[in-house]
């Protein structure tokens, strides 16, 4: 199938300003698949996504947030509330039949958040994606807890050698994207994401969003989630909280069978 991979850096809509952000789509079917990264991560957390078989037929978006990769900063203040409306600004500019959302880690809680301006939302997948309070626990809790100065001075710097140290893969990867973050950026971030999963709704809202899929690692701990979420959890065997990197070719193989199942029992059963 014939497609088109355009890598560029737009001005989008923000806090009453703009905000530049680099991205990476594929025009190929009418169908649009975004995917949404982490905290501290970058656009090429999905990278696989374009060559992957299962998603041979959609249209592909991947972006960095405000504060990550290439992307600029907020005009404002980095919050959630103002990466979501980077998300809701970016894809009105493109065409789609159905669109749908893959959020990883903290793009859970911007994905969620934003979704509920997108009225043509298909189909919604949470990769480990914050939700409640114990989801916090990994990284952004910690960097909330330091104040804005000493995570700059210290703070990034301290978890950037630990990722350095680490023994997985996907750590390797992860320190590669991070190193390229704003930290008062990423601190703002962190502290706007735990006000969220603390006090505010997020699995509440995704009930709300229609035909929606959990996916996690086999070696994550999301006990927690089962009695919330119950049959929406999906495993990807062997992998942590990056099941893209750890199994990538059962993590997109899992995304397109959950895209197929969204087409046959969400849009095309009320069609």
């Amino acid at each position: 199938m014939k497609s088109v991979v355009t890598v560029e850096t737009r001005s989008v809509s923000a806090q009453r300003g703009k905000v530049h952000v680099a991205r990476r789509h594929r025009k190929r079917g009418e169908d649009l698949l975004v995917f949404m990264h982490g905290f501290g991560c970058a656009k090429e957390s999905f990278d696989g996504a374009f060559t992957a078989g299962a998603l041979a037929e959609y249209s592909l978006l991947t972006f960095d947030f405000p504060e990550h990769g290439e992307s600029g900063s907020l005009p404002e203040r980095a919050d959630i509330e103002g990466a979501a409306e980077v998300v809701t600004s970016l894809l009105s500019e493109f065409d789609r039949r159905h669109l749908y959302l893959v959020c990883h880690s903290m793009g859970g809680a911007i994905g969620v958040v934003a979704a509920r301006k997108l009225p043509d939302l298909a189909g919604f997948i949470s990769v480990e994606g914050n939700l409640v309070a114990d989801d916090c626990g990994l990284v952004s809790r910690g960097v909330a807890q330091q104040s804005a100065n000493d995570f700059k001075e210290r703070g990034f710097s301290e978890f950037v050698q630990w990722l350095e140290r680490s023994p997985e893969r996907s750590h390797r990867e992860w320190v590669k994207w991070y190193r390229r973050c704003d930290p008062r950026g990423l601190h703002g971030l962190a502290k706007s994401l735990v006000d969220w999963c603390d006090h505010r709704d997020l699995a509440g809202i995704l009930g709300t969003l229609g035909p929606s899929a959990y996916v996690h690692g086999s070696h994550s701990d999301v006990a927690h989630l089962k009695e919330i979420l119950g049959d929406s959890m999906y495993q990807v065997d062997g992998a942590g909280h990056f099941p893209m990197i750890d199994e990538p070719d059962a993590f997109y193989r899992l995304i397109g069978e959950r895209l197929d199942s969204f087409a046959t029992n969400g849009w095309m059963a009320n069609a």
